[in-house]
């Protein structure tokens, strides 16, 4: 059996303990205020700095992808010792960062060719990206082969979900993330936009006036995915995420375990940069997943 190595551009948001404990790598996003000096996301930019800037500033940030050289550099290490290659990228919808990573597959292929390089689209972001790699790393350690994941990757990623709230829908509609109209209503109520991640797709889910009736209808969009699915919670793994409100992470998980008990939780840490620039600051959100086994038990 083969070696591989779990690779993910840097929207997954993890921090440097976290990729060396999971034993992956990370290929980091740029991130510029000016949209002339960029910085690597943590590496050269750190989030206090970064936040900083967002919030004090009310800039609008710019974030640049990860480029093939980038992709090419992270891989060859490993590729040299005869190891295979599993890349996640953020999903296709929020940036090109998959076709950079599938370019850099391309190129290598022609010399490595008796290495398997597999670059998946995770149609997720931050938290639930960070979710899949951790689900990754366990299927690692537990022997599942590099074939077996690509197997059954995809009933992974269909089983991701992220219910979050913003401050406002401004950055989102700078970026052409979600439609005018929304915007529009959003600037006119002065609203808490509501909003889901699913296979890539972002869509406005209802709305709040205060951010304490938003954290409890995210609670509430939480349980009714259960009762509409039908799936045991106790099949998946939970996180939460923000950018600078970690008293509202703690208010989610409070009022998650008084609903679903025995939920298994993954401690993950803050929303990144790249992520914030779409977002903007005072974003909220719980992430879920499916756990690897009960996906490879029906398989």
């Amino acid at each position: 059996m083969s070696e591989y190595k779990i690779f993910s551009d840097g929207a997954c948001d993890l921090t440097i303990d976290e990729i060396k404990r999971l034993g992956i790598e990370t290929i980091p996003f740029y991130v510029s205020f000016d949209g002339q000096n960029y910085k690597k996301e943590i590496y050269e930019i750190g989030l206090p700095e970064f936040y900083d800037k967002l919030i004090n500033e009310d800039d609008f940030p710019k974030t640049s992808l990860p480029s093939v050289n980038d992709y090419i550099d992270a891989f060859v290490p490993y590729l040299k010792k005869g190891m295979d290659i599993i890349c996640l990228t953020i999903t296709t919808t929020l940036s090109g960062s998959f076709q950079s990573a599938q370019n850099a597959c391309s190129i290598l292929q022609e010399t490595y060719k008796n290495n398997k390089i597999c670059i998946i689209d995770s149609r997720c972001a931050t938290g639930s990206q960070a979710l899949l790699l951790n689900q990754l790393s366990l299927m690692q350690k537990a022997g599942i082969t590099f074939d077996k994941i690509v197997e059954n990757i995809s009933s992974l990623i269909n089983s991701a979900r992220i219910f979050f709230m913003v401050g406002s829908l401004k950055h989102l509609e700078k970026g052409g993330r979600i439609g005018k109209l929304a915007v529009i209503s959003g600037k006119i109520l002065n609203i808490k936009p509501l909003i889901e991640l699913k296979n890539g797709a972002i869509d406005l889910i209802g709305i709040c006036q205060s951010r304490k009736k938003g954290l409890l209808k995210l609670i509430n969009n939480t349980k009714e995915h259960f009762i509409k699915t039908n799936e045991n919670p106790n099949d998946y793994v939970f996180t939460f995420g923000n950018t600078n409100t970690p008293e509202e992470s703690a208010f989610l998980k409070e009022n998650l375990l008084s609903v679903f008990p025995n939920i298994d939780i993954y401690e993950w840490s803050q929303i990144g940069a790249t992520i914030s620039a779409h977002t903007g600051p005072f974003t909220t959100g719980i992430c879920f997943i499916k756990k690897f086994d009960k996906i490879l038990n029906k398989s």
